[in-house]
């Protein structure tokens, strides 16, 4: 949205309902086209909302700023600000109606089913109950391909040459760069996105991330690589699903209809590459990610991301082509403190 607002503006000023000073600024009317796009795809409904899995109901300013997270910037406008403001922008449109901000809404396509929607999420625990439980290669439980492959070249991003990462590993001493890379193949223990005995290169993209990853206790030392690209790489990115924008998620190429319905089965494969791997997991547990992962690698991408489950605003590439980046440094480090929150 940001975007658009700065390809129409005509002039810097004070936006009217967050007072931010020297930003692009248009008239309210001027973006009506952009959200009649999103207000049609609403309906008034009594039943609590499916699309948000809460029970409650909401009102069209509340579903559009709690679906789409990030669409307008919560510690700038109260909900009764993004209510005036959606008020201005959509009064003339074509699919804008008062209705909308006094009845709780829901999307149109999940009321005009009856609440049912294709489960793509169903279909990915049976498919993950039969590769653990029933069948490995020859699967009577198949996913559709062909719409996992359209998906994710919807979801591919470029890092240019020059883009750094980081890889970690307990040490007392600072080891050699030549030792921070992926482990020999010989040596390869199965992963979340890796067979055993197939090795690729995890790296996270902070130092302060493949520490965290690395769970290194109290005390102990710890060796962190540099990872510098020397070669673009092409990847799936499955990290923050919950937060792509409904402007994002047309200029990748989704209808918004589509998106929505895909929405929960993406957060579910996010769910399943970031879960942390823990000692006392089953290898057969990791069976529906690695396939996941194949898969992904077979469209002829270079890795995957994902986002990391132990430390805020970090994320992981599984590198399955580590010839594209290099170990140009390492420091050698030892944890001082720790710090733990609950619930």
């Amino acid at each position: 949205m940001k975007s658009r607002i700065e390809a129409i503006s005509n002039g810097i000023g004070t936006c009217d309902f967050c007072e931010t000073e020297k930003v692009p600024v248009v008239k309210c009317e001027e973006l009506e086209g952009y959200f009649d796009e999103l207000f049609a795809l609403y309906t008034t409904s009594n039943e609590a909302s499916r699309s948000l899995e809460s029970g409650k109901q909401f009102l069209l300013h509340e579903h559009l700023s709690t679906y789409w997270s990030k669409l307008f910037n919560s510690q700038l406008l109260k909900t009764r600000d993004i209510k005036l403001l959606l008020n201005q922008i959509g009064q003339n449109g074509a699919f804008y109606s008062e209705e909308y901000f006094e009845k709780p809404v829901e999307f149109l396509a999940l009321v005009a089913s009856g609440g049912s929607s294709p489960d793509f999420s169903a279909r990915w625990e049976s498919f993950s109950k039969e590769i653990k439980e029933k069948n490995r290669f020859f699967l009577s439980e198949k996913i559709d391909t062909d719409e996992l492959q359209s998906i994710f070249e919807r979801l591919a991003i470029t890092y240019p040459v020059g883009q750094e990462f980081y890889r970690a590993r307990i040490s007392d001493e600072l080891l050699p760069i030549e030792e921070l890379g992926k482990p020999p193949q010989k040596n390869a223990s199965p992963g979340r996105a890796n067979p055993i005995g197939i090795a690729y290169l995890y790296v996270s993209n902070t130092a302060k991330t493949t520490l965290y990853e690395t769970r290194v206790a109290l005390h102990e030392g710890i060796s962190i690589g540099r990872f510098v690209l020397n070669e673009p790489i092409s990847l799936v990115s499955l990290k923050n699903i919950a937060d792509l924008g409904p402007f994002e998620i047309m200029d990748r190429g989704f209808s918004l209809e589509e998106f929505i319905k895909f929405k929960p089965y993406l957060q579910k494969l996010e769910g399943e590459l970031s879960r942390p791997v823990r000692k006392q997991d089953v290898h057969l547990d990791y069976l529906p990610t690695q396939f996941l992962c194949e898969f992904i690698k077979s469209l002829g991408f270079h890795a995957v991301e994902y986002k990391s489950a132990m430390t805020l605003g970090g994320f992981n590439l599984a590198i399955f082509d580590d010839t594209r980046l290099k170990c140009v440094d390492a420091s050698h480090h030892v944890v001082k403190s720790l710090e733990y929150g609950w619930d």
